[in-house]
């Protein structure tokens, strides 16, 4: 069993319900490492959404929050403590910053690659020498799936690696080396 205790108005308000999936870690939309994947039967309404998930023993596991399809999930303790540990230490969380504006286009042959449709010049797709109108058809050796995989690429521990990029410049073949920097804070 499982309670989200919530505000609704500033009233208290509870949701029961089950557990009704448990597995392992997995990566946010914006790239962020979850320790579980948690997800409740119990029905979270909007102003519900951050409240306190306890277990049957009154317990906190974790926070409730939407995902997918307003499903219910849990954003595990573990996680919360690892990302506020840094947050109090850092200010912020990283994210990964190639320096590109990404379109999707068909390659031709069939597939799926990420057309450069801008290339900030003094960001680190410049510096491994990608060029406006260059296609991503591979990241790693990995076919490119589409913007949203890429993205999850991007998560906090990006920063600072180094990917290997396989593109396709006027129809010919470019393997280019680009260390992921850290997005700039917004201005």
């Amino acid at each position: 069993l499982a309670l989200v205790v919530a505000a609704r108005e500033g009233a208290p308000a509870a949701s029961l319900g089950i557990v009704s999936y448990g597995g392992p870690q997995w990566r946010s939309m914006r790239g962020g490492l979850i320790d579980a994947r948690i997800e409740l039967s119990a029905a979270l309404r909007r102003s519900s959404e951050g409240g306190l998930a306890l277990d049957a023993e009154g317990r906190a596991f974790g926070m409730a929050v939407f995902g997918p399809r307003r499903r219910t999930l849990v954003i595990p303790a573990a996680t919360i403590d690892r990302v506020a540990a840094t947050l109090a230490a850092k200010g912020r969380i990283a994210r990964g910053y190639l320096g590109l504006g990404l379109q999707p286009v068909k390659l031709e042959g069939g597939g799926l690659g990420l057309m450069a449709i801008s290339v900030d010049p003094k960001g680190p797709g410049a510096a491994a020498g990608v060029r406006q109108g260059d296609v991503i058809a591979a990241w790693n050796g990995e076919a490119v799936r589409g913007l949203h995989h890429l993205l999850r690429a991007l998560g906090p521990d990006s920063v600072g690696t180094t990917v290997k990029l396989s593109l396709r410049r006027g129809g010919e073949p470019l393997e280019l080396s680009l260390v992921v920097g850290e997005r700039p804070q917004a201005q």
